[in-house]
């Protein structure tokens, strides 16, 4: 979706003398070392800038801590070695279904019988339950794992202590209070290393397996393609240890010895060679996701673990998928005129399934700017998700509301909420009075100006050296100035235009009801993207932001 955004919240960059003497240094490209500069790296400092460039896995690792009960987790499942009657207990988001894959396949090579259990969306929602936690105690369980999620969960997990069953918890979600009683809870947000606080809930396993030598180093590192889709599935950002984490979880992806991943490429249509953070954020993380959100995650997982029935499982999820954008199409055409119009921030209709809601709410807040909860009925609850943009913080705005709520956890930009429906009148109206007073930031968003010719494939191929791009670790964005131009249409469906300058072709999805803006504007801001087809590569031009005067409509947060 292409934004807009005022020219004055511009700042355009050049490579300059000190980009040049720090290209000398590292060496690398004046391009990569301006944008280096731009990141805050000095032209005194080459070795941090190799090291940004080349974010070695080993070395984030050394640095690592996940917190003082990470050993002891180690030693109680080492201790339990060949347990008999394992259960994971997982999450039915991306993540979730990530994380539970990869403790399944931890768990069955140490323990003897494992099985998994993820609620269900709609009948139980997020979290351990308390019913389920007794009827797992009444089968018999030698250990129970948690993932993504528990650390909320005192009760529930007291069911557990009370049953005499040992629980490890791995978890990245904010903690309260207190921690659940008994449980071992490796959750960096409840004493790390400040870079593991960003690690998703399959990173804080992933890394905590590799760290305490849970396996041979080896097998665990093919299972970093889990922890790679899991981090960009999660949005969570993408600092040095992350990066790696996720460039070495497209290699393991393009190598892939995972059978349900690469059915899933077929099935969508996708090389493994293709393999990058945008086709896996577009197209294979959706379909994971849609199991959750419209029938039962345990497709997901099923697909990832590569059990029986993994083909037939794979086209339910690409069936789910396109159930999935059709709603999410009905609600946003519903929802997104009320958010712009400004009648409300806080938009519920019980006739809304709520599993597609958290991918509306993050199109609306990304293309309007504000921060947006929409809701649903769940059972004889109403559940919400809440997104938020930069500036306002998503945990501090339900945290008045929390002696209201049933339930609620998330992070910074996104968070759910549950409360009951005789409560939803009053909560949705302190919310909306809570979102009103909130203030997002507009921060300057930096834009390289560049000759467009220039951008070769080598020249982007170093820049991407920077990358995996994504959340906290944006693309790189240039700035072309609007001029002589021809706008032709792209694709047959008649939404997308292609735009053609002296010097270069720029590609606008979404961008033909724009057409007038984009005549009209100062310039507009894109970021080039290497297509590589049948041996050949090229650069495309993708348009993300039509620069305009000081208000020239409404501003969306298309960088």
């Amino acid at each position: 979706m292409i934004g807009r955004i005022p020219l004055s919240r511009l700042m355009l960059r050049e490579v300059d003398d000190d980009a040049r003497n720090l290209a000398e240094r590292v060496p690398c490209s004046p391009l990569t070392a301006l944008l280096l500069k731009m990141r805050g790296i000095s032209e005194d400092d080459p070795l941090e800038a190799r090291a940004q460039l080349n974010p070695g896995l080993g070395d984030s690792m050394d640095r690592l801590d996940l917190g003082p009960v990470s050993s002891r987790a180690a030693d109680l499942w080492r201790s339990l070695e060949g347990a008999e009657r394992v259960v994971v207990y997982g999450d039915y988001d991306a993540d979730g279904a990530c994380a539970t894959t990869l403790a399944m396949e931890l768990a069955l090579a140490a323990f003897r019988e494992v099985r998994y259990f993820i609620p269900h969306r709609h009948r139980e929602g997020y979290g351990v339950h308390e019913k389920v936690v007794r009827a797992i105690a009444r089968n018999g369980c030698d250990l129970l794992i948690v993932v993504d999620c528990g650390t909320r969960d005192i009760a529930a997990l007291r069911a557990a202590r009370e049953a005499d069953i040992p629980v490890i918890v791995f978890d990245h979600h904010s903690p309260g209070e207190s921690l659940p009683e008994g449980a071992l809870v490796v959750n960096p947000h409840a004493g790390g290393y400040p870079e593991a606080q960003t690690l998703c809930a399959t990173g804080v396993l992933w890394t905590w397996a590799r760290s305490e030598g849970i396996a041979d180093p080896g097998w665990i590192d093919a299972r970093t393609d889990l922890a790679a889709i899991a981090t960009l599935a999660d949005h969570v950002p993408l600092g040095r240890l992350n990066r790696s984490i996720v460039s070495r979880g497209m290699e393991a992806i393009r190598m892939s010895g995972r059978r349900g991943l690469v059915a899933l490429m077929t099935e969508i249509g996708c090389r493994l060679e293709e393999v990058d953070e945008e086709l896996l954020v577009m197209k294979v993380i959706p379909c994971l996701n849609a199991a959750g959100r419209l029938g039962l995650a345990d497709i997901s997982v099923d697909v990832l673990l590569g059990g029986q029935g993994m083909e037939d499982n794979v086209r339910e999820l690409v069936r789910l998928n396109r159930k999935r954008q059709s709603l999410a199409g009905e609600i946003l055409e519903e929802a997104l005129p009320r958010v712009k119009e400004g009648s409300s921030l806080v938009l519920s209709d019980f006739s809304w399934p709520v599993g597609v809601l958290s991918g509306v709410a993050s199109r609306i807040c990304s293309e309007t700017g504000v921060p947006v909860a929409l809701a649903s009925l769940s059972g004889d609850h109403v559940r919400g998700t809440l997104r938020v943009p930069q500036g306002v913080d998503a945990l501090k705005v339900l945290e008045p509301l929390a002696p209201r709520l049933l339930s609620w956890g998330g992070h910074r930009f996104a968070a759910g909420f549950s409360v009951s429906r005789s409560e939803w009148a009053q909560v949705r109206d302190l919310m909306e009075e809570i979102l009103l007073s909130a203030s997002p930031s507009q921060e300057t968003v930096q834009a390289i100006v560049f000759p467009p010719e220039m951008l070769t494939p080598e020249e982007v191929g170093f820049m991407n050296s920077l990358g995996p791009f994504g959340a906290g670790n944006p693309h790189p964005l240039f700035f072309f100035p609007a001029g002589g131009m021809e706008i032709r249409p792209l694709g047959r469906d008649g939404r997308h235009v292609k735009v053609l300058a002296e010097r270069g072709e720029f590609l606008a999805f979404g961008g033909a009801a724009l057409s007038d803006s984009i005549r009209n504007s100062r310039g507009w801001t894109f970021r080039p993207r290497i297509n590589r087809w049948k041996g050949r590569s090229r650069v495309d031009f993708i348009m993300e932001s039509i620069a305009v005067t000081e208000g020239a409509g409404k501003e969306g947060c298309g960088p």
